[in-house]
């Protein structure tokens, strides 16, 4: 069942008589238990809703027309949550008193088909496969990490043996599902022949399987008591770029694909310097961070050229960044210094909230940023924040907003899209910019996550 919470004005919802409230139980004979039952079945012209309103249960009968949109908002969905222990897990290794949205761990195979977040598949039953299947929930995204059954429920934090994740990625691959899968790169525990076996056996289901990343695990000053991990140092990196490589260059003699890819963090983590383009074939898993980078500095180098043809009131600028990110971001600032009364400072901002080992500019807190704003005792006319450390509310990820931020150091702060050339422009033309970011979490998607009264 689902629960209707508004309807749009003249849409078809409104006009078939539904009201907020309403809960939709069936339609055309089928029981409709979430916001994907709704979208499938609801696609043929002639519907018949079961509806309880008020404690009785009635029928509605619609015609649907080509194009015809029900203008329905949906109660919140209820998420599944994780069985794992992962040990690597990052919602283990986060302090008290965030929001408490952070702390839920998701394992569910709605959410990897609609926002796509990764599952482990474990916590699925044999109908709710035969549902991926036939539904068509595809593209899904899988956490894997390893292959081999014993190393895999390690990695996962178990004690007791899971189901067989080459069984159940069979299974969706003859169903017709395509993947994308994550490797999790644990030194010492996955790496080594561990992920060589791991990739090769992936690569069997391809092209059902259709790409695998490999990301270095992250690790905060929080792992009290949690399983003792090393970090991925430079040198680390760098030979998981190799492996990577070297595979890569294999797969894609074979079936003209690369389909194992490094994150870009491992790229820039070991110096190699990133890729082109031409790496990534068609982005596969660019919001896992395969590619994003590329992207950003294609785009910035598409659209820095205009911005010295703008008429500029003077304005010194700062642009934040966290340390994994200074290198490229560096050169940006001395581009932009070219632009006619624009000064940019690039302002680097260390960790300290979750500890130094953390780098991406997507995990920085606003009292961090506050603080290393505060220590460069100047005041800037804008500071632009990167985008992915600002959720779609203009929330940090410790709670503040935007807004907070700004009264906090007495300087207008805004948001930097991933196209950094257009909210310059935004900027020099206005004197405006966003307040929004477009770091994703599970309260923005529309799903309940605390416990119901």
């Amino acid at each position: 069942m689902i629960v209707v919470k508004e309807l749009a004005t003249g849409e078809l919802g409104e006009r078939s008589g539904l009201c907020p409230g309403d809960k939709i139980l069936s339609i055309n004979g089928r029981k409709t238990a979430d916001l994907l039952d709704f979208q499938v079945q609801s696609a043929e012209e002639f519907l018949c809703f079961e509806v309880e309103r008020d404690g009785e249960v009635y029928e509605v009968d619609i015609e649907r027309a080509v194009g015809d949109s029900f203008g329905i908002e949906f109660e919140e969905l209820r998420l599944r949550n994780c069985n794992n222990k992962c040990v690597f897990c990052f919602i283990h290794q986060m302090p008290k008193g965030l929001r408490k949205s952070l702390y839920f761990e998701d394992d569910d195979f709605r959410l990897s088909f609609l926002h796509g977040s990764y599952v482990t598949l474990t916590n699925v039953k044999d109908r709710d496969l035969d549902r991926i299947i036939e539904q068509g929930l595809t593209p899904q995204y899988i956490s894997v990490h390893a292959t081999e059954p014993d190393l895999r429920m390690k990695m996962l934090g178990r004690k007791r043996a899971t189901v067989d994740i080459m069984e159940r990625l069979k299974k969706l691959a003859d169903g017709g599902i395509e993947m994308h899968t994550q490797v999790v790169v644990c030194p010492g525990w996955n790496d080594g022949a561990h992920l060589e076996r791991t990739v090769h056996d992936l690569r069997r289901f391809y092209p059902a399987v259709r790409s695998v990343a490999l990301v270095p695990v992250g690790l905060t000053k929080f792992r009290e008591e949690l399983p003792s991990l090393e970090p991925v140092t430079e040198s680390l990196a760098r030979s998981y770029v190799e492996q990577a490589e070297g595979w890569g260059e294999q797969f894609r003699a074979e079936i003209g694909e690369r389909f194992v890819y490094a994150s870009d963090e491992l790229f820039i983590s070991s110096r190699v310097g990133l890729p082109s383009v031409a790496y990534y074939d068609a982005f596969p898993q660019l919001e896992n961070g395969i590619g994003m980078v590329r992207s950003f500095l294609d785009t910035w180098a598409a659209g820095r050229d205009d911005l010295l043809h703008l008429d500029s009131k003077p304005a010194h600028i700062a642009l934040v960044t966290g340390v994994l990110a200074a290198s490229f971001m560096e050169g940006i600032a001395n581009q932009i210094n070219a632009i006619d009364g624009v000064q940019a400072d690039l302002v680097v901002v260390e960790n300290d909230f979750f500890g130094r080992g953390i780098t991406v500019s997507g995990l920085l807190t606003g009292q961090d940023i506050c603080r290393r704003l505060e220590d460069a005792q100047r005041p800037y006319d804008a500071v632009f924040l990167p985008p992915n450390c600002i959720n779609g509310q203009g929330v940090t990820l410790d709670d503040c907003t935007v807004e907070q931020l700004a009264g906090r150091v007495g300087m207008p702060l805004y948001v930097g899209e991933y196209d950094l050339a257009q909210s310059l422009r935004d900027y020099i033309l206005s004197a405006q910019g966003q307040r929004l970011g477009q770091g994703r979490q599970l309260s923005e998607l529309g799903y309940y996550v605390g416990r119901r009264e």
